[in-house]
C-alpha cells in the first residue's frame, strides 16, 4: 500500500509540474518545433546521444575499478552490460526497483556469494561520485569567482546553499572515515555496550565497518574511480549541452556545466518519476540566470538532454527483455 502510495504521488507530482510548464510554455508552440529541430541540427543530436553512451560507458568502468578489488575476474563486458541495462530501470522505474537494485541482483546471480561484496562495491561507487561532483562544482565556481557578483541573488543563495551541501557531504565522508576506524568502533562497543550493542545499530554499524575495511583496503583504486567518475559527470552534463545546442539555444559550456550539478541534485529528489518536471524547471532558472537563455529554450534543451540519456536507457531495456527471454528458452527441459 505505501509503494502505491509512493508512485502515485510521484506521478502525480510529475504530471502537474509538466502540466505548469507547458501551460506556461506553449507544448505546440514553444516546445514542440524545438524538439523537433533535434532532426535538424543531427550533428549536436548525434553529439548527444555519443556522450550520453560515454558517460555509461564510464560509469560503468568506475564500479569495474572498485569490483576488481574484490573479484579480479570480473570482465568488463559484463559490467558494462550490466550498466546499460541499470540505465533502463534509472529511467522506467516508478518505484523502488531502480538501477542499482538491478545492478546488486544482477551480479549476485552471476557471482554466489559475492552479494555483500557487490554492494560495498556500488556504496564506494556512490562516493566517488559524490567526491567527483563536488570537484567539478567547485572548479566551476573557481572559474566564475570573477563574476560571482553579477549573479542575481537568488542564484547566489542557491550555488551557496549547493555548496553547503556537498562540502557538508564531503565533511561527512571524512568524519566517517574516523568514526568507523575498527579501533574506535571497539571502543565504543566496550563503553556503550547498551548503545553500540543494540541490533539495528549494531547492524548499521557492521556494514559501515565493511565498508571502512574495503576502502582502507582499495583506497588507490578509490581514488582512480573518483577520477573516471569526473569524465563521467562532465561526459553526462555536456549531454545537456548538446540538447541545447540541438534545440537552437546557445550558452556557454561553463555556464552549463556550473548549472547541471544542481539540476542533476533535485532531479535526483524522489518526489517525481525519472525528474520529469523538476529537472525541466531547474535547468530553465539556472540557464535562464547564468546566460540568459530563454526559458522555452531551456525547457527544451532539458527535455533534448533527457532524451538523449533516454535512447539509451531503451537500448538497456531491449537487453533486459532478451536476457529475460534467453533465461527462459534455457531453463526448459531439455527431452534427452
Amino acid at each position: 500500500m505505501k509503494r502505491l502510495i509512493s508512485i502515485s504521488l510521484r506521478l502525480l507530482i510529475s504530471g502537474v509540474l509538466l502540466a505548469l510548464l507547458f501551460r506556461e510554455h506553449d507544448l505546440i508552440a514553444d516546445i514542440v518545433p524545438r524538439l523537433r529541430a533535434l532532426l535538424t541540427n543531427w550533428p549536436w543530436t548525434l553529439a548527444g546521444i555519443a556522450v550520453a553512451f560515454l558517460a555509461l560507458f564510464l560509469a560503468a568502468m568506475r564500479w569495474h575499478i572498485i569490483l576488481r578489488g574484490q573479484v579480479p575476474d570480473l570482465p568488463f563486458r559484463i559490467v558494462l552490460h550490466t550498466e546499460l541495462i541499470s540505465a533502463f530501470f534509472n529511467i522506467s522505474s516508478v518505484g523502488v526497483v531502480g538501477g542499482d537494485t538491478y545492478k546488486i541482483m544482477s551480479l549476485s546471480r552471476r557471482l554466489p556469494g559475492q552479494t555483500m561484496p557487490v554492494s560495498v562495491a556500488l556504496v564506494l561507487d556512490h562516493l566517488t561520485g559524490l567526491i567527483s561532483v563536488a570537484f567539478l562544482f567547485g572548479t566551476c565556481m573557481l572559474l566564475r569567482a570573477s563574476h560571482w557578483s553579477e549573479l542575481g541573488y537568488d542564484l547566489r543563495m542557491l550555488f551557496t546553499g549547493y555548496g553547503t551541501y556537498v562540502g557538508g557531504g564531503l565533511a561527512g565522508l571524512i568524519i566517517s572515515w574516523i568514526s568507523f576506524k575498527p579501533n574506535l568502533l571497539a571502543w565504543g562497543r566496550r563503553t556503550f555496550p547498551g548503545t553500540m550493542g543494540h541490533p539495528k545499530l549494531a547492524g548499521i554499524l557492521a556494514r559501515a565497518e565493511q565498508v571502512h575495511d574495503v576502502f582502507a583496503l582499495l583506497w588507490r583504486r578509490t581514488l582512480s574511480a573518483a577520477v573516471v567518475s569526473t569524465g563521467m559527470h562532465t561526459a553526462f552534463f555536456m549531454s545537456f549541452y548538446c540538447g541545447l545546442r540541438a534545440v537552437g539555444g546557445s550558452a556557454p559550456v561553463l555556464d552549463v556545466l556550473t548549472a547541471m550539478p544542481v539540476v542533476d541534485a533535485a532531479a535526483s529528489l524522489p518526489v517525481s518519476i525519472s525528474g520529469l518536471g523538476v529537472r525541466e524547471r531547474t535547468f530553465e532558472a539556472l540557464l535562464a540566470g547564468l546566460a540568459h537563455v530563454p526559458e522555452a529554450v531551456g525547457v527544451s534543451a532539458s527535455l533534448a538532454g533527457w532524451i538523449f540519456n533516454l535512447f539509451w536507457g531503451v537500448i538497456g531495456g531491449v537487453l533486459f527483455l532478451r536476457v529475460r527471454h534467453t533465461v527462459h528458452i534455457s531453463s526448459q527441459p531439455q527431452c534427452a
